[in-house]
């Protein structure tokens, strides 16, 4: 019985310490910006705004062009859903504007991918060839 009570006060006694170690930490949230800067969110536009104003000024008007086209695309595509989610989806000019709104993605889509390959080449003839850079600008 001797073993089994010393046993029994050890454990008691890690218990209490274990109990009065965790009592005493601070628990310590991260603030919204702390968790952006520790996933790397924050710190990417910094890094692409470096490189967009290293970039020559034809090519950063052209990288502008193709955010707000990328804004433009995102609109459509949000016009486009609410349409679609319409209960009255037999009604013709409610059929007219689905048409018409996924000619509009479509030719936002063909704009886009016009204007990348447009920066690829006007980045090639700068002289820049860094895969990284060409990424960054246009993703």
């Amino acid at each position: 019985m001797a073993i089994n009570s010393l046993a029994n006060a050890l454990t008691i006694s890690n218990a209490d310490t274990a109990s009065s170690n965790t009592s005493s930490k601070v628990d310590y949230k991260l603030s919204s910006q702390e968790m952006n800067t520790l996933s790397g969110r924050e710190v990417e536009p910094t890094k692409k705004d470096e490189i967009t104003r290293e970039l020559p000024a034809h090519i950063r008007k052209m990288v502008e062009q193709l955010e707000k086209l990328k804004e433009q695309l995102e609109l459509a595509k949000e016009q486009l859903a609410k349409l679609q989610a319409l209960k009255n989806q037999e009604d013709e000019a409610v059929k007219v504007q689905v048409e018409t709104q996924t000619k509009m993605v479509m030719e936002i889509q063909t704009q886009i991918m016009t204007l990348s390959q447009s920066i690829s080449d006007a980045l090639k003839e700068a002289g820049i060839s860094d895969p990284g850079l060409l990424m960054s600008v246009l993703v």
